[in-house]
């Protein structure tokens, strides 16, 4: 039996169903992303795939700016009462605040697509904004919907709501727009990706308003006052969306910085290699996905050594699911950038090290939400936005330096130095080692903050 066997052999029931669907969906959302990428690279070469990385950078600002953490107060809230008719008011909320916010947003982007090409550059970037402009309401509004089926417990609908199904199918409007029209035009990029957008968005009207039909609560009129009023829920949009606030550093200013400094060819090379790379640390967004309510479940228990085992299987997990792929991405990198068309072979060390980085993040396990999920958030959260300030300036130092391999450094710095400095603390506040090496803290005579002793009182107080 084989360790990955082994591992799922031990989470049974009802974890290991959920890791089942949540894998089918990631995996089609992570795989949607990728084929895009290789649509674009074999129709447009590195200079499309450059062209698009910028643009899409600007659609994901967009939406995180929009949607101003509300997807993740959904899912907090939503979640907390699932079966209440309350529910729908939070997504109202939710939608009436963040489409007039995408809307804004999606004006700005069309009337200073003209400034944006002067700022970056880049040929061909206006066109392809017309499109993106249409898209940013429906991307925005998919990730809300995403938030609210999360907190139905319907996870594997909330992946599908998200950006790798939106690419997955700009992917084959764009092979058959090109197919059919011969349009041959950056801006069927920008059409495609407005069209899969707004179909994705429809498809999750439609999953909503089947889940609706069938509660109990849907044909009467609830007028009692909901659980959670619109000051506390804003108040609590406001608290995710400063944490999300490090993942608009590294999916969307970080990209920016890439382009106005790097040629279109050469920020496709590097956004190739980065979406090629997120395929190793792709299991442990699926753990991601599954494992932090159980986290916070054990943790209010006391039961920090069944927290700390599940973490280890966690981890454990993902290094066996993970180890084909790096492997084939240290080994033979050219033959995989090869995929995507004769210029990206040249990006086979800015993969190489992409890999390294992942295997890393994926190797530490989920140590940002065991913070975050054992009363550490605020801790977690000063981790990313450090951590990723200083990649983000690294940027501008190291692609002067070294161009497109500058950029993977940059990347790479941001992956293993915030997942090795949440290691550290997972230790040191939790007493948990997560990575499946001897623990070289315990070795150098660092110990946790809070003795064995106390973790054995605080277990048998629950």
């Amino acid at each position: 039996m084989s360790l990955g066997q082994g591992l799922l052999g031990r989470l049974k029931g009802e974890m290991a169903l959920a890791l089942g669907r949540t894998f089918l969906a990631r995996g089609i959302a992570a795989l949607g992303s990728l084929a895009l990428v290789v649509v674009l690279g074999r129709l447009y070469g590195a200079a499309g795939v450059g062209v698009y990385a910028l643009a899409h950078s600007l659609l994901m600002g967009a939406a995180i700016l929009a949607r101003f953490g509300m997807d993740n107060a959904l899912m907090r809230y939503v979640g907390e009462s699932p079966d209440s008719s309350h529910v729908m008011r939070y997504l109202y909320w939710a939608c009436r605040r963040a489409l007039v916010l995408s809307i804004v947003l999606a004006l700005a982007i069309f009337f200073g697509r003209g400034v944006l090409v002067r700022t970056f550059g880049t040929v061909g970037l206006a066109e392809v904004l017309v499109g993106i402009a249409v898209a940013t309401p429906a991307f925005t509004l998919g990730f809300l919907f995403s938030g609210f089926f999360k907190g139905i417990r319907k996870p594997a609908t909330a992946c599908l709501l998200e950006n790798g199904s939106v690419a997955l199918l700009a992917g084959g409007l764009v092979m058959v727009l090109h197919q059919y029209t011969q349009e041959t035009r950056l801006a069927v990029i920008g059409w495609a990706y407005a069209g899969a957008a707004w179909l994705v968005l429809g498809q999750g009207i439609w999953q909503l308003w089947r889940w609706w039909r069938r509660q109990s609560w849907s044909a009467r009129d609830e007028n009692s006052p909901p659980s959670v009023g619109r000051h506390q829920f804003d108040a609590s949009s406001r608290a995710f969306f400063v944490m999300s606030l490090a993942r608009f550093m590294q999916a969307v200013l970080s990209i920016m910085v890439a382009g106005w400094l790097l040629s279109e060819a050469g920020l496709g090379l590097f956004k190739t290699s980065q979406q090629t790379g997120v395929l190793i640390g792709f299991i442990l967004i699926v753990i991601n996905a599954i494992f932090p309510p159980r986290f916070a479940s054990l943790y209010r228990e006391g039961n920090i050594s069944a927290l700390g085992r599940l973490a280890r299987q966690g981890a454990l997990l993902g290094i066996a699911i993970a180890a084909p792929l790096l492997l084939v991405c240290l080994l033979v990198p050219g033959w995989v950038l090869g995929l995507f068309g004769s210029e990206f072979p040249q990006a086979a060390p800015l993969l190489r090290i992409i890999a390294l980085a992942q295997l890393v993040n994926v190797a530490t396990g989920s140590v940002g939400f065991l913070l975050n999920m054992t009363g550490h958030e605020t801790l977690m959260r000063n981790i990313a936005l450090i951590c990723n300030a200083i990649g983000l300036s690294m940027f501008f130092v190291l692609i002067p330096l070294f161009g497109p391999l500058g950029a993977a450094m940059a990347l790479a710095f941001v992956l293993v130095v915030q997942n090795l400095v949440a290691l550290y603390f997972v230790w040191r506040k939790l007493g948990i080692w997560t990575l499946p090496l001897p623990n070289v803290l315990s070795g150098l005579g660092i110990s946790p903050e809070v003795d064995g002793a106390s973790l054995a009182s605080k277990e048998s107080r629950y």
